[in-house]
């Protein structure tokens, strides 16, 4: 086991069974022991590799978690780099029941399996990790009320937003609303919304047969036009060519 310098765009999870190997990140380098989960955020070096000729087994999962196709949900919670597992026996046995589903025929009765199998790893790895002190910190009732507003974009997407309405609904400055988004979220509330507009609105051009028109009023703009230059800023194309160069990949395959 051998990689330098591997910087992916995905989660990275490695669950060491058996052996053990080293980490490196910066200018760090960790002892990775038996019952010991890695845990790699997306676009960060690392090297991870075994120095010795011991056998060694580990379980390897890579993944993004992202709602609304734009925030990554898990940045929210401060997973340690690294962490031993409490519960070896039960995170083992849900791990095998996970690539279990990875093996079978895709239908869509296994994608729902494969998908709460993931869901299950994560709640189980997060839980492990919950008496950090960090973990608790997001939780506040101020930073529930961002979150409760992130969710109600996402499931209202075609409702407009601005920072005034926000500013009136929390009683705080639009500044700081907007520096305390990007804080929690990377991006400010109006970037966020704009860009789950856009994620649906290429969803939609891809397995529908809505014209562009009424896209566009689903997702709450006020005309066509106003939908098109906001997707062509986003996307580089108009929402006509993306749906056309969509097909076209689509025949190709």
């Amino acid at each position: 086991m051998k990689t330098f310098k591997r910087t992916l765009p995905y989660y990275v999870v490695s669950y060491h069974k058996q052996g053990v190997s080293k980490l490196r990140v910066g200018d760090v380098t960790y002892e990775i022991k038996p019952g010991t989960v890695i845990f790699i955020p997306p676009n960060i070096e690392h090297d991870h590799f075994k120095d010795t000729s011991e056998e060694s087994v580990f379980l390897w999962w890579h993944f993004k978690y992202e709602i609304g196709g734009v925030f990554d949900v898990l940045k929210l919670f401060h997973f340690p780099l690294m962490f031993p597992i409490k519960n070896k026996e039960k995170f083992e046995t849900i791990f095998a029941e996970f690539i279990d589903t990875s093996l079978r025929r895709e239908i869509w009765p296994t994608i729902i399996l494969r998908k709460a199998k993931s869901l299950e790893l994560l709640y189980f790895l997060l839980n492990e990790t919950v008496d950090d002190c960090k973990q608790t910190t997001i939780f506040t009732q101020q930073n529930q009320n961002f979150i409760s507003i992130l969710i109600r974009m996402i499931q209202n997407t075609e409702r407009e937003i601005s920072l005034k309405q926000l500013s009136e609904e929390l009683y705080l400055h639009p500044t700081y609303i907007s520096n305390r988004f990007k804080e929690l979220f990377g991006k400010s509330p109006i970037q966020i919304h704009r860009e789950i507009r856009i994620n649906k609105a290429k969803k939609l051009l891809k397995t529908s047969d809505m014209t562009i028109s009424v896209i566009a009023e689903s997702l709450g703009f006020k005309g066509s036009s106003s939908f098109s230059r906001l997707f062509n800023l986003y996307v580089g194309v108009s929402p006509t060519e993306f749906r056309a160069l969509d097909k076209k990949r689509g025949v190709s395959k």
